[in-house]
């Protein structure tokens, strides 16, 4: 049996993340930490991408267990991580989270809240952790026009969706972490964004349309609790995609009332796949996110599942 005593866990924190309540937050996690004996590193986040060069750091120096204190968009830093190391066992690496961001997408699936880190030591001794699947996006790179890959563990979004994500990263800074961000955000872009002609296709279906967002989901919740693919599960070795397909003005109401009842598959422009791979082909540039954080890149865009990636320990 492992002693947990023995193990070695990278804790990550962001202290730019959502609400920022990091002081009374990690406080309490490093008591809890301190309190059970086990041993830690933990290391604060100064700049974009730097969670990613932590993990790749600790990894280097045998750890493979990582505690993340932060928000979706730390994860997905720690899961690039991970998945552009040179460790043979990826597979085993475990993850958990205390959820400090502003949607807090993946946690919310889980049912894990901040105030999980009461039952921290209680959970690492119990050792239940969860086989999860994560996905990885291939694209041409703006700068560069090389082909690039980026890993996420939650969605993709392209076209209105990604737009979302970039008016709410503006209005963070005037709204802070409030969820209410994205709201705004929906109702601000669904009048800018422009549809764009898009090839939409796995191995067995293709849409050729006017199309006005993509949501591809590994889990099902996005935008703070609101669900673009209500059918994901992180563990089942497929994606479910929701293609909204450009709305008629009048349409545009009635998708938004669905869109935050959580019912937006039922929408007759909205075509769904569920796939371990898909492309997105468009005919101009298009706006692309992953777990919140923005892709600098441009078609094709070859999205592909990982099963069983990683261990997440449930909290």
């Amino acid at each position: 049996m492992v002693n947990i005593k023995e193990e070695l866990w990278g804790v990550i924190v962001n202290p730019h993340a959502g609400k920022r309540r990091l002081g009374k937050d990690w406080s309490n996690v490093y008591k809890v930490f301190k309190q059970a004996n086990i041993k830690f590193s933990e290391q604060l986040t100064a700049y974009p991408g730097h969670a990613t060069e932590i993990v790749q750091t600790m990894l280097d120096k045998g750890f493979r267990h990582f505690f993340i204190v932060g928000g979706d968009g730390t994860l997905n830093e720690v899961v690039n991580g991970i998945y552009k190391s040179d460790i043979p066992d990826k597979h085993e690496v475990v993850v958990a989270l205390i959820p400090l961001g502003t949607g807090n997408d993946w946690a919310r699936f889980w049912g894990i809240t901040r105030d999980n880190y009461k039952v921290i030591s209680d959970q690492l001794l119990i050792r239940k952790c969860q086989p999860v699947d994560i996905g990885k996006i291939t694209y041409t790179d703006n700068d560069t026009g090389e082909r690039n890959t980026q890993y996420f563990i939650n969605q993709v979004g392209l076209g209105f969706d990604a737009l979302v994500v970039k008016q709410t990263n503006r209005l963070k800074s005037i709204l802070g972490g409030s969820a209410w961000s994205y709201t705004l955000s929906i109702i601000m872009s669904v009048f800018l964004y422009k549809s764009t002609m898009m090839k939409v296709y796995d191995n067995s279906k293709s849409l050729y349309d006017n199309i006005f967002s993509i949501a591809i989901g590994n889990g099902c919740y996005s935008g703070g609790g609101l669900k673009q693919t209500p059918d994901a599960v992180p563990t089942d070795g497929v994606f479910h995609v929701s293609v909204i397909k450009k709305p008629k003005f009048f349409q545009i109401f009635k998708g938004l009332k669905l869109f935050f009842q959580e019912e937006i598959t039922k929408l007759n422009f909205v075509e769904t796949f569920v796939c371990p791979k898909i492309t997105i082909e468009a005919s101009e540039k298009i706006l692309c996110e992953r777990d919140g954080l923005p892709i600098h890149g441009h078609s094709p865009f070859v999205v592909e599942i990982i099963p069983n990636s990683l261990k997440m320990l449930k909290l």
